[in-house]
């Protein structure tokens, strides 16, 4: 009878065993411990199918904030004036980029 190194096995590797013992398995320890084995290629395989298979993704460029814009804008709301506010921050490139970088500056005394 050989022996087995049994390092790490989980309560399911000897629920395996037991089973294949009684089934009549001569080396059921053997069998487990096969089983058990890592299995370089089948893992490089699945590494290489889930990197197929991954969308890549899209690197969007962050929008450029027209600063001077934003604090015309800004400067519009502070005197009351929204519809020029408005047509300011709707002639840049990003208007909802812009819009925000308004906010900051809108004086809120």
């Amino acid at each position: 009878m050989r022996t087995i190194r049994r390092d790490g096995w989980t309560a399911a590797d000897y629920d395996s065993q037991q089973i294949l013992h009684e089934l009549g398995h001569r080396d059921a320890a053997a069998r487990v411990t096969r089983a058990r084995r890592p299995r370089p290629l089948r893992r490089a395989w699945r590494t290489l199918r889930t990197r197929l298979h991954r969308p890549v993704a899209t690197a969007t460029p962050a929008p450029v904030i027209d600063w001077a814009a934003a604090r015309a804008a800004a400067d519009a709301v502070n005197r009351g004036d929204n519809d020029t506010a408005d047509r300011i921050v709707q002639a840049t490139a990003d208007p909802r980029g812009t819009a925000f970088a308004a906010f900051r500056s809108i004086d809120v005394h």
